[in-house]
Protein backbone atom coordinates (compact mmCIF):
# COMPACT_ATOMS: atom_id res chain seq x y z
CA UNK A 1 0.00 0.00 0.00
CA UNK A 2 1.28 3.33 -0.63
CA UNK A 3 0.42 7.24 -0.94
CA UNK A 4 -2.78 8.28 -2.03
CA UNK A 5 -4.44 5.36 -2.59
CA UNK A 6 -8.17 4.99 -1.85
CA UNK A 7 -10.35 1.89 -0.68
CA UNK A 8 -13.93 2.21 -1.11
CA UNK A 9 -16.84 -0.43 0.24
CA UNK A 10 -19.18 -0.30 -2.88
CA UNK A 11 -23.00 -0.73 -1.51
CA UNK A 12 -23.28 -3.06 -4.16
CA UNK A 13 -20.81 -5.77 -2.53
CA UNK A 14 -22.26 -5.49 0.92
CA UNK A 15 -25.94 -5.03 0.47
CA UNK A 16 -26.90 -8.93 1.00
CA UNK A 17 -24.54 -9.28 4.26
CA UNK A 18 -26.56 -6.07 5.66
CA UNK A 19 -29.92 -8.23 5.39
CA UNK A 20 -30.01 -11.46 3.68
CA UNK A 21 -33.89 -11.31 3.24
CA UNK A 22 -34.09 -8.62 1.16
CA UNK A 23 -34.77 -8.67 -2.47
CA UNK A 24 -31.78 -9.02 -5.02
CA UNK A 25 -32.98 -5.85 -6.71
CA UNK A 26 -34.47 -4.28 -3.93
CA UNK A 27 -32.79 -2.56 -0.95
CA UNK A 28 -34.61 -2.10 2.28
CA UNK A 29 -33.49 1.73 3.07
CA UNK A 30 -33.32 0.55 7.19
CA UNK A 31 -30.22 -1.18 5.98
CA UNK A 32 -27.23 1.02 4.59
CA UNK A 33 -23.48 -0.36 4.02
CA UNK A 34 -20.92 1.91 5.13
CA UNK A 35 -18.57 2.95 2.35
CA UNK A 36 -15.25 4.31 2.92
CA UNK A 37 -13.11 6.81 0.60
CA UNK A 38 -9.33 6.22 2.30
CA UNK A 39 -6.20 7.77 2.14
CA UNK A 40 -2.74 6.85 2.91
CA UNK A 41 -0.34 9.54 4.29
CA UNK A 42 2.72 7.48 3.79
CA UNK A 43 5.69 7.54 1.64
CA UNK A 44 7.10 4.20 0.92
CA UNK A 45 10.32 3.42 -0.59
CA UNK A 46 9.70 0.14 -2.94
CA UNK A 47 8.10 1.19 -6.67
CA UNK A 48 5.65 -1.39 -6.60
CA UNK A 49 3.89 0.22 -3.17
CA UNK A 50 1.69 2.73 -5.05
CA UNK A 51 -1.08 0.78 -4.02
CA UNK A 52 -2.94 -1.80 -1.60
CA UNK A 53 -1.56 -5.37 -2.19
CA UNK A 54 -4.59 -8.22 -2.72
CA UNK A 55 -5.23 -9.48 0.42
CA UNK A 56 -4.31 -6.43 2.67
CA UNK A 57 -6.93 -5.98 5.00
CA UNK A 58 -8.37 -3.65 7.95
CA UNK A 59 -9.96 -4.01 10.84
CA UNK A 60 -13.19 -1.93 10.85
CA UNK A 61 -15.57 -0.65 14.09
CA UNK A 62 -18.28 1.64 14.35
CA UNK A 63 -18.60 3.12 17.78
CA UNK A 64 -21.13 5.97 19.09
CA UNK A 65 -19.68 8.93 20.85
CA UNK A 66 -19.10 7.38 24.33
CA UNK A 67 -16.72 5.20 22.25
CA UNK A 68 -18.77 1.71 22.77
CA UNK A 69 -19.44 -0.38 19.68
CA UNK A 70 -22.47 0.05 17.57
CA UNK A 71 -24.28 -3.42 16.12
CA UNK A 72 -21.53 -5.39 16.94
CA UNK A 73 -19.32 -3.90 14.14
CA UNK A 74 -16.13 -4.65 16.28
CA UNK A 75 -12.65 -5.85 14.05
CA UNK A 76 -14.66 -6.92 10.86
CA UNK A 77 -12.44 -8.03 8.60
CA UNK A 78 -12.22 -6.10 4.76
CA UNK A 79 -9.60 -7.09 2.36
CA UNK A 80 -8.60 -5.65 -0.75
CA UNK A 81 -9.42 -6.86 -4.38
CA UNK A 82 -7.07 -8.04 -6.79
CA UNK A 83 -4.21 -5.25 -7.48
CA UNK A 84 -6.24 -2.90 -5.25
CA UNK A 85 -5.60 -0.50 -7.88
CA UNK A 86 -9.08 0.97 -7.53
CA UNK A 87 -9.23 1.03 -3.81
CA UNK A 88 -12.07 -1.64 -3.57
CA UNK A 89 -12.41 -3.22 -0.35
CA UNK A 90 -14.61 -6.03 0.22
CA UNK A 91 -15.84 -7.61 3.82
CA UNK A 92 -13.63 -11.14 3.84
CA UNK A 93 -16.77 -12.93 5.48
CA UNK A 94 -20.18 -11.30 4.21
CA UNK A 95 -21.94 -12.13 7.38
CA UNK A 96 -19.82 -9.59 8.59
CA UNK A 97 -20.84 -6.73 6.61
CA UNK A 98 -20.87 -3.17 8.50
CA UNK A 99 -24.23 -1.51 8.33
CA UNK A 100 -25.46 1.37 10.29
CA UNK A 101 -28.11 1.68 12.68
CA UNK A 102 -31.58 1.69 10.86
CA UNK A 103 -32.91 4.09 13.06
CA UNK A 104 -30.48 6.91 11.83
CA UNK A 105 -28.39 7.13 14.35
CA UNK A 106 -24.79 8.91 14.03
CA UNK A 107 -21.92 6.74 14.58
CA UNK A 108 -18.07 7.28 14.64
CA UNK A 109 -16.35 4.76 12.12
CA UNK A 110 -12.79 3.27 13.22
CA UNK A 111 -10.19 1.47 11.30
CA UNK A 112 -7.21 0.11 11.65
CA UNK A 113 -4.30 -1.73 9.77
CA UNK A 114 -3.18 -4.74 9.50
CA UNK A 115 -6.05 -6.44 10.83
CA UNK A 116 -5.44 -9.06 13.20
CA UNK A 117 -6.50 -11.02 16.65
CA UNK A 118 -7.73 -8.18 18.95
CA UNK A 119 -7.89 -9.64 22.63
CA UNK A 120 -9.07 -7.23 25.36
CA UNK A 121 -9.34 -4.44 22.65
CA UNK A 122 -5.67 -5.09 22.02
CA UNK A 123 -3.63 -5.69 19.13
CA UNK A 124 -0.30 -7.54 19.35
CA UNK A 125 2.61 -6.77 17.23
CA UNK A 126 6.04 -7.81 17.42
CA UNK A 127 8.50 -5.81 16.10
CA UNK A 128 11.38 -8.05 15.74
CA UNK A 129 10.99 -9.04 12.58
CA UNK A 130 11.86 -6.37 9.85
CA UNK A 131 11.53 -8.78 7.16
CA UNK A 132 8.36 -8.21 6.34
CA UNK A 133 7.30 -4.66 7.17
CA UNK A 134 3.62 -4.19 5.93
CA UNK A 135 3.10 -6.53 8.65
CA UNK A 136 4.22 -4.27 11.39
CA UNK A 137 3.20 -0.92 10.02
CA UNK A 138 0.90 0.02 12.00
CA UNK A 139 -1.97 2.72 10.75
CA UNK A 140 -5.05 4.16 12.14
CA UNK A 141 -7.67 6.04 11.17
CA UNK A 142 -11.20 8.28 12.82
CA UNK A 143 -14.51 9.60 11.38
CA UNK A 144 -17.07 11.29 13.07
CA UNK A 145 -20.41 11.67 12.16
CA UNK A 146 -21.40 8.72 9.92
CA UNK A 147 -24.77 7.52 9.35
CA UNK A 148 -27.30 5.68 6.93
CA UNK A 149 -28.11 9.56 5.48
CA UNK A 150 -24.07 9.71 5.52
CA UNK A 151 -22.96 6.51 4.53
CA UNK A 152 -19.76 7.81 2.94
CA UNK A 153 -16.87 8.78 5.32
CA UNK A 154 -13.77 9.91 4.69
CA UNK A 155 -10.65 8.23 6.74
CA UNK A 156 -7.23 9.78 6.87
CA UNK A 157 -4.65 7.08 7.45
CA UNK A 158 -1.60 7.91 10.01
CA UNK A 159 1.43 6.24 10.94
CA UNK A 160 1.37 5.64 14.41
CA UNK A 161 5.21 3.78 14.64
CA UNK A 162 8.49 5.49 13.60
CA UNK A 163 10.21 4.51 10.42
CA UNK A 164 13.88 4.65 10.31
CA UNK A 165 15.58 4.84 6.33
CA UNK A 166 19.39 4.79 5.71
CA UNK A 167 20.53 4.87 2.42
CA UNK A 168 23.79 3.33 1.42
CA UNK A 169 26.17 4.73 -0.61
CA UNK A 170 30.04 3.87 -1.20
CA UNK A 171 32.48 4.94 -3.60
CA UNK A 172 32.87 3.20 -6.93
CA UNK A 173 35.16 0.12 -6.28
CA UNK A 174 33.35 -0.67 -2.55
CA UNK A 175 30.96 -3.15 -2.52
CA UNK A 176 28.08 -2.66 -0.18
CA UNK A 177 25.91 -6.20 -1.28
CA UNK A 178 24.58 -7.90 1.46
CA UNK A 179 25.04 -5.32 4.51
CA UNK A 180 23.83 -5.61 7.32
CA UNK A 181 22.56 -3.45 10.05
CA UNK A 182 21.38 -3.45 13.92
CA UNK A 183 19.97 -1.09 16.15
CA UNK A 184 19.84 -2.02 20.11
CA UNK A 185 17.61 -0.36 22.90
CA UNK A 186 14.29 -1.45 21.09
CA UNK A 187 10.89 -2.65 22.69
CA UNK A 188 9.64 -5.36 20.40
CA UNK A 189 6.72 -6.77 21.90
CA UNK A 190 3.95 -3.70 21.81
CA UNK A 191 0.39 -3.56 22.22
CA UNK A 192 -2.27 -1.36 20.52
CA UNK A 193 -5.55 0.12 21.99
CA UNK A 194 -7.25 0.09 18.84
CA UNK A 195 -10.60 1.99 20.35
CA UNK A 196 -8.15 4.20 22.67
CA UNK A 197 -5.59 4.35 19.83
CA UNK A 198 -2.72 4.23 22.44
CA UNK A 199 0.33 2.30 22.04
CA UNK A 200 2.07 0.36 24.79
CA UNK A 201 5.02 -2.06 25.94
CA UNK A 202 3.91 -5.43 26.43
CA UNK A 203 4.50 -6.34 30.26
CA UNK A 204 7.59 -7.96 30.97
CA UNK A 205 9.54 -7.30 27.25
CA UNK A 206 13.01 -6.31 27.37
CA UNK A 207 15.26 -3.77 24.88
CA UNK A 208 16.30 -6.03 22.32
CA UNK A 209 18.36 -5.52 19.62
CA UNK A 210 16.85 -5.56 15.95
CA UNK A 211 18.28 -6.26 12.40
CA UNK A 212 16.99 -4.10 10.02
CA UNK A 213 15.47 -4.88 6.56
CA UNK A 214 18.15 -4.72 3.92
CA UNK A 215 17.07 -3.75 0.37
CA UNK A 216 18.50 -3.89 -3.24
CA UNK A 217 16.80 -3.21 -5.83
CA UNK A 218 17.30 -1.66 -9.29
CA UNK A 219 20.40 -3.62 -10.06
CA UNK A 220 22.04 -2.77 -7.01
CA UNK A 221 21.91 1.09 -7.62
CA UNK A 222 19.28 1.36 -4.97
CA UNK A 223 20.69 0.37 -1.51
CA UNK A 224 18.51 0.58 1.62
CA UNK A 225 18.30 -0.54 5.45
CA UNK A 226 15.14 0.34 7.25
CA UNK A 227 13.29 -0.89 10.48
CA UNK A 228 9.73 -0.07 11.56
CA UNK A 229 10.28 0.85 15.52
CA UNK A 230 8.35 1.75 18.45
CA UNK A 231 8.30 5.45 18.76
CA UNK A 232 9.34 7.27 22.23
CA UNK A 233 6.61 8.22 24.79
CA UNK A 234 5.44 6.67 28.34
CA UNK A 235 7.29 3.71 28.74
CA UNK A 236 9.82 3.94 26.23
CA UNK A 237 11.84 7.15 26.52
CA UNK A 238 14.13 8.28 24.65
CA UNK A 239 17.38 7.31 25.35
CA UNK A 240 21.10 6.59 23.72
CA UNK A 241 20.89 4.06 20.93
CA UNK A 242 23.93 2.03 18.89
CA UNK A 243 23.76 1.50 15.37
CA UNK A 244 26.14 -1.18 13.79
CA UNK A 245 26.96 -1.19 10.12
CA UNK A 246 28.80 -4.72 9.04
CA UNK A 247 30.17 -4.36 5.63
CA UNK A 248 32.90 -7.42 4.48
CA UNK A 249 33.04 -8.33 7.56
CA UNK A 250 33.99 -5.28 9.61
CA UNK A 251 31.51 -3.66 12.44
CA UNK A 252 31.09 0.02 11.99
CA UNK A 253 29.22 1.84 14.52
CA UNK A 254 27.04 5.04 15.32
CA UNK A 255 25.06 6.90 17.73
CA UNK A 256 21.92 8.58 17.71
CA UNK A 257 21.84 10.64 21.05
CA UNK A 258 19.63 10.38 23.85
CA UNK A 259 18.16 14.11 22.88
CA UNK A 260 16.95 12.39 19.66
CA UNK A 261 13.08 11.42 20.16
CA UNK A 262 11.77 8.94 18.01
CA UNK A 263 7.97 10.79 17.05
CA UNK A 264 4.96 8.44 15.63
CA UNK A 265 3.99 8.61 12.16
CA UNK A 266 7.38 10.32 11.18
CA UNK A 267 10.26 9.12 9.00
CA UNK A 268 14.10 9.51 9.78
CA UNK A 269 15.92 9.80 6.61
CA UNK A 270 19.64 9.37 6.43
CA UNK A 271 22.18 8.78 4.14
CA UNK A 272 25.41 6.14 4.90
CA UNK A 273 28.42 6.89 2.36
CA UNK A 274 31.71 4.48 2.92
CA UNK A 275 35.18 5.97 1.25
CA UNK A 276 37.62 4.14 0.35
CA UNK A 277 39.98 5.38 3.19
CA UNK A 278 38.12 3.57 5.52
CA UNK A 279 35.57 6.06 7.15
CA UNK A 280 32.01 6.50 6.81
CA UNK A 281 29.24 9.04 7.53
CA UNK A 282 25.86 9.65 8.40
CA UNK A 283 24.23 12.45 6.60
CA UNK A 284 20.68 13.54 8.16
CA UNK A 285 18.37 13.98 5.02
CA UNK A 286 15.75 15.07 7.88
CA UNK A 287 12.99 13.97 9.83
CA UNK A 288 9.77 13.80 7.84
CA UNK A 289 6.00 12.91 8.00
CA UNK A 290 7.12 10.50 5.73
CA UNK A 291 7.29 13.11 2.94
CA UNK A 292 10.43 14.38 1.83
CA UNK A 293 11.96 17.42 3.34
CA UNK A 294 15.85 19.15 3.33
CA UNK A 295 18.01 19.34 6.24
CA UNK A 296 18.39 17.29 9.01
CA UNK A 297 20.80 16.06 11.68
CA UNK A 298 24.14 14.36 11.52
CA UNK A 299 25.79 11.86 13.37
CA UNK A 300 29.42 10.10 13.30
CA UNK A 301 29.93 6.37 12.38
CA UNK A 302 33.57 5.00 12.57
CA UNK A 303 34.58 1.22 12.95
CA UNK A 304 34.49 -0.90 15.88
CA UNK A 305 35.15 1.17 19.05
CA UNK A 306 39.55 0.97 19.65
CA UNK A 307 40.58 2.13 23.20
CA UNK A 308 44.06 2.61 23.84
CA UNK A 309 46.09 2.75 27.02
CA UNK A 310 48.45 5.50 27.88
CA UNK A 311 50.84 7.16 30.43
CA UNK A 312 53.06 4.61 32.65
CA UNK A 313 53.28 1.84 29.78
CA UNK A 314 57.03 2.34 28.66
CA UNK A 315 56.54 5.89 26.26
CA UNK A 316 54.39 8.70 29.06
CA UNK A 317 51.89 10.38 27.36
CA UNK A 318 52.85 10.29 23.88
CA UNK A 319 52.62 6.59 23.66
CA UNK A 320 49.55 4.49 22.96
CA UNK A 321 48.96 0.91 23.13
CA UNK A 322 45.69 -0.53 21.78
CA UNK A 323 43.61 -2.74 23.88
CA UNK A 324 41.95 -6.15 22.38
CA UNK A 325 38.29 -6.02 22.44
CA UNK A 326 36.70 -9.64 23.87
CA UNK A 327 33.22 -10.80 24.20
CA UNK A 328 30.71 -8.86 25.84
CA UNK A 329 32.33 -5.41 25.30
CA UNK A 330 35.12 -6.37 27.37
CA UNK A 331 39.13 -4.70 26.02
CA UNK A 332 42.15 -5.98 27.89
CA UNK A 333 45.82 -5.35 28.05
CA UNK A 334 48.66 -6.66 29.21
CA UNK A 335 52.01 -5.03 29.83
CA UNK A 336 54.48 -3.53 32.29
CA UNK A 337 53.10 -1.10 34.79
CA UNK A 338 55.44 0.85 36.89
CA UNK A 339 54.03 2.12 40.53
CA UNK A 340 53.43 5.76 40.98
CA UNK A 341 53.23 6.45 37.12
CA UNK A 342 49.91 7.15 36.09
CA UNK A 343 47.87 5.97 33.44
CA UNK A 344 44.42 6.13 31.72
CA UNK A 345 42.58 5.65 28.02
CA UNK A 346 41.91 7.37 24.94
CA UNK A 347 39.54 6.60 21.80
CA UNK A 348 42.17 7.83 19.33
CA UNK A 349 45.79 7.89 19.61
CA UNK A 350 45.80 11.64 20.36
CA UNK A 351 45.56 13.31 23.65
CA UNK A 352 44.05 16.14 22.21
CA UNK A 353 42.00 18.61 24.13
CA UNK A 354 38.08 17.99 22.72
CA UNK A 355 38.27 14.45 23.06
CA UNK A 356 36.65 11.81 25.06
CA UNK A 357 39.01 9.93 27.62
CA UNK A 358 38.04 7.24 29.66
CA UNK A 359 39.17 8.33 33.54
CA UNK A 360 38.54 7.69 37.10
CA UNK A 361 36.39 10.66 37.67
CA UNK A 362 33.84 12.66 36.16
CA UNK A 363 35.23 15.22 38.51
CA UNK A 364 38.30 17.15 39.08
CA UNK A 365 40.06 16.45 41.91
CA UNK A 366 41.71 17.23 43.97
CA UNK A 367 44.23 14.09 43.62
CA UNK A 368 43.45 12.74 40.10
CA UNK A 369 44.91 9.70 40.48
CA UNK A 370 43.62 6.25 41.88
CA UNK A 371 45.53 3.51 43.07
CA UNK A 372 43.82 0.01 41.78
CA UNK A 373 44.39 -2.67 43.90
CA UNK A 374 44.32 -6.70 42.20
CA UNK A 375 40.85 -8.08 43.09
CA UNK A 376 38.87 -5.09 42.86
CA UNK A 377 37.05 -2.93 40.86
CA UNK A 378 36.82 1.25 39.73
CA UNK A 379 34.68 2.76 38.12
CA UNK A 380 35.20 4.40 35.05
CA UNK A 381 34.39 7.68 33.13
CA UNK A 382 33.37 9.05 29.80
CA UNK A 383 34.63 12.28 30.10
CA UNK A 384 35.47 15.29 27.85
CA UNK A 385 38.75 16.54 27.94
CA UNK A 386 38.62 20.19 28.19
CA UNK A 387 41.08 23.32 29.85
CA UNK A 388 41.07 23.20 33.23
CA UNK A 389 38.49 20.28 33.42
CA UNK A 390 38.53 16.73 34.68
CA UNK A 391 41.93 14.65 34.56
CA UNK A 392 41.62 11.94 36.36
CA UNK A 393 43.91 8.83 36.12
CA UNK A 394 45.09 5.56 37.82
CA UNK A 395 48.07 3.92 39.37
CA UNK A 396 49.23 0.89 40.65
CA UNK A 397 50.97 0.43 43.97
CA UNK A 398 53.59 -1.85 43.26
CA UNK A 399 55.08 -2.39 39.33
CA UNK A 400 54.83 -5.01 37.52
CA UNK A 401 53.36 -7.16 34.19
CA UNK A 402 49.41 -6.56 34.69
CA UNK A 403 45.86 -7.44 32.14
CA UNK A 404 43.65 -4.31 32.48
CA UNK A 405 40.63 -4.95 31.43
CA UNK A 406 37.46 -2.60 31.40
CA UNK A 407 34.43 -3.45 30.76
CA UNK A 408 32.42 -1.02 28.66
CA UNK A 409 29.02 -2.46 29.50
CA UNK A 410 29.34 -2.18 33.68
CA UNK A 411 31.67 1.34 33.14
CA UNK A 412 34.55 -1.20 35.44
CA UNK A 413 38.21 -1.31 35.41
CA UNK A 414 40.31 -3.76 37.23
CA UNK A 415 43.73 -5.44 37.16
CA UNK A 416 45.09 -8.48 37.98
CA UNK A 417 49.25 -9.33 38.35
CA UNK A 418 51.47 -11.49 36.16
CA UNK A 419 54.05 -13.30 37.70
CA UNK A 420 56.22 -15.14 35.65
CA UNK A 421 59.04 -17.94 35.95
CA UNK A 422 62.46 -17.71 34.36
CA UNK A 423 65.19 -20.25 33.75
CA UNK A 424 62.88 -23.20 33.28
CA UNK A 425 65.00 -26.07 31.80
CA UNK A 426 68.12 -23.41 31.09
CA UNK A 427 65.88 -20.86 29.32
CA UNK A 428 65.85 -17.59 29.91
CA UNK A 429 64.08 -15.98 26.73
CA UNK A 430 61.74 -13.60 28.68
CA UNK A 431 59.35 -13.01 26.25
CA UNK A 432 57.99 -16.81 26.10
CA UNK A 433 58.44 -17.35 30.18
CA UNK A 434 55.46 -18.95 31.46
CA UNK A 435 53.21 -17.59 34.04
CA UNK A 436 51.25 -18.02 36.84
CA UNK A 437 47.58 -18.17 37.34
CA UNK A 438 45.73 -16.61 40.01
CA UNK A 439 43.82 -18.21 42.13
CA UNK A 440 43.30 -16.01 45.24
CA UNK A 441 44.14 -13.35 47.07
CA UNK A 442 47.98 -12.45 46.79
CA UNK A 443 47.97 -16.55 45.34
CA UNK A 444 49.40 -17.93 42.25
CA UNK A 445 49.96 -21.47 40.63
CA UNK A 446 51.75 -22.96 37.91
CA UNK A 447 52.32 -26.39 36.80
CA UNK A 448 55.78 -27.17 35.55
CA UNK A 449 58.07 -29.88 34.59
CA UNK A 450 61.66 -29.78 35.29
CA UNK A 451 62.87 -32.47 32.67
CA UNK A 452 66.64 -31.14 33.42
CA UNK A 453 68.97 -29.97 35.61
CA UNK A 454 68.01 -25.85 36.11
CA UNK A 455 67.84 -22.83 38.07
CA UNK A 456 64.60 -20.10 38.24
CA UNK A 457 63.20 -17.41 39.90
CA UNK A 458 60.11 -15.39 39.44
CA UNK A 459 60.27 -12.02 37.69
CA UNK A 460 57.39 -9.24 37.76
CA UNK A 461 58.32 -8.05 34.94
CA UNK A 462 60.74 -8.08 31.55
CA UNK A 463 63.86 -6.05 31.07
CA UNK A 464 66.63 -5.72 28.36
CA UNK A 465 68.68 -4.66 30.62
CA UNK A 466 67.71 -7.53 33.53
CA UNK A 467 66.14 -4.52 35.78
CA UNK A 468 63.21 -6.75 36.85
CA UNK A 469 61.71 -7.41 40.80
CA UNK A 470 61.71 -10.94 41.08
CA UNK A 471 60.50 -13.46 43.66
CA UNK A 472 63.72 -14.94 44.89
CA UNK A 473 65.04 -17.54 47.60
CA UNK A 474 65.83 -15.55 51.00
CA UNK A 475 69.09 -18.06 51.85
CA UNK A 476 71.44 -18.23 49.07
CA UNK A 477 74.87 -20.22 48.74
CA UNK A 478 76.71 -18.62 45.62
CA UNK A 479 73.51 -16.94 44.63
CA UNK A 480 71.90 -20.37 44.73
CA UNK A 481 68.79 -21.99 46.89
CA UNK A 482 67.96 -25.68 47.37
CA UNK A 483 64.85 -26.52 46.24
CA UNK A 484 62.81 -28.51 48.53
CA UNK A 485 59.68 -30.30 47.48
CA UNK A 486 56.76 -30.57 50.25
CA UNK A 487 58.39 -27.84 52.38
CA UNK A 488 57.40 -23.91 52.40
CA UNK A 489 60.50 -22.01 50.79
CA UNK A 490 60.79 -18.48 52.56
CA UNK A 491 60.20 -15.75 49.28
CA UNK A 492 61.64 -12.33 49.61
CA UNK A 493 61.28 -9.67 46.48
CA UNK A 494 64.08 -7.76 45.03
CA UNK A 495 65.35 -6.17 42.08
CA UNK A 496 67.43 -8.76 39.54
CA UNK A 497 70.02 -6.10 38.47
CA UNK A 498 71.18 -5.87 41.64
CA UNK A 499 71.05 -9.47 43.32
CA UNK A 500 69.78 -13.11 41.67
CA UNK A 501 69.48 -15.79 43.29
CA UNK A 502 67.93 -18.60 42.12
CA UNK A 503 66.50 -22.06 43.53
CA UNK A 504 68.58 -25.07 41.77
CA UNK A 505 66.95 -27.81 40.61
CA UNK A 506 69.02 -31.21 40.57
CA UNK A 507 68.90 -33.77 37.88
CA UNK A 508 67.35 -36.36 40.42
CA UNK A 509 64.49 -33.80 41.35
CA UNK A 510 63.40 -33.55 37.67
CA UNK A 511 59.48 -34.05 37.10
CA UNK A 512 56.49 -32.31 37.23
CA UNK A 513 55.35 -30.04 39.70
CA UNK A 514 52.59 -27.81 40.93
CA UNK A 515 54.09 -24.98 42.13
CA UNK A 516 52.34 -22.42 44.68
CA UNK A 517 53.81 -18.69 45.02
CA UNK A 518 51.90 -17.16 47.76
CA UNK A 519 52.53 -13.16 48.58
CA UNK A 520 48.76 -12.53 50.36
CA UNK A 521 51.24 -11.33 53.53
CA UNK A 522 54.48 -9.78 52.52
CA UNK A 523 56.48 -10.42 56.00
CA UNK A 524 56.04 -13.73 55.44
CA UNK A 525 56.11 -14.83 51.36
CA UNK A 526 56.51 -18.69 50.10
CA UNK A 527 56.64 -21.17 47.68
CA UNK A 528 55.74 -24.36 48.00
CA UNK A 529 56.09 -27.49 45.63
CA UNK A 530 54.28 -30.32 44.88
CA UNK A 531 54.87 -33.41 42.76
CA UNK A 532 52.61 -35.16 40.53
CA UNK A 533 51.18 -38.40 42.13
CA UNK A 534 52.26 -40.35 39.65
CA UNK A 535 55.92 -39.34 39.85
CA UNK A 536 56.37 -39.82 44.03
Amino acid sequence: MKKNTCFVMLAALMMAGCNNEIDEQVMDSRRVPLQINGDINMLMTRAADDHWDEKDAIGVYMVSAENSIVGDVSNYRYTAVTGGQDGTFIPADENNTACFPEDGTAVNVMAYYPQGEVTDGKLLLDLANQDEQPKIDLMAANATGASADNPIVELQFGHKLTKLFFKITSDDNINTDNISAKINNQYTNIRYDVLGDELSVQEGDELKEVTLKYWNLDEGKNRFVEAIVLPNMEGNSAQERTLTFTLNGKDYKATINAQTVFEAGKKYIYTVTFTTEGSVKIQGAGITNWDIEDGGPEIEVKPETTIYITGAIGGGWNTYSKMDKKSNNIYVWTGIIKENEAFKFTFDETYDHGKVQIMSSSEKKETDVVTLEEGTESDIYEVVYVENGPDNKWTVAESGTYMVKLDMDNNKISIEKKIFILGLDGDYTQDTAPSFAKVGNGKYELTVTFSKECSFNMPLWSSAGWDMDCYMPVEENNKRASFTPGTTMKVIKQNRSSKDVQWQVTTEQTGTYQLTLDVSDSNNMTLTAVKSENQQ
